[in-house]
């Protein structure tokens, strides 16, 4: 993956990256109140509910979009196999065409 590629996606998780930051700092420091942990873990938890709740719904929309390729995949193999059917058909009656016109020829 090339670099523009991880910054964009590292953008897309900006918000995440700064409280990841900000509680990073928080739990380095000495003397920490009871308080601000409890803040800085409250903050933590609120926006990781909402990255596990967009998580699930990307899953989700992956997962839909894996049984339509599927399908799709699918149609696509039995197409195929009609067409190599038609192919032999078709090279069947070109036999027998060739045939009957050596026979009529005579």
């Amino acid at each position: 993956m090339n670099t523009d590629r991880i910054e964009e996606i590292k953008q897309m998780f900006n918000r995440e990256y700064d409280v990841l930051e900000k509680t990073q700092k928080l739990l380095d420091k000495e003397n920490v109140s009871k308080d601000d942990l409890y803040q800085g873990l409250e903050e933590m938890v609120k926006h990781f509910n909402v990255l596990l709740k967009d998580s699930m719904k990307i899953t989700k929309i992956g997962d839909a979009s894996q049984r339509k390729l599927m399908k799709a995949n699918e149609k696509i193999e039995s197409l195929n196999e009609k067409l190599q059917e038609s192919e032999q058909n078709v090279k069947e009656l070109n036999t027998i065409l060739m045939h009957y016109i050596k026979a009529t020829d005579r």
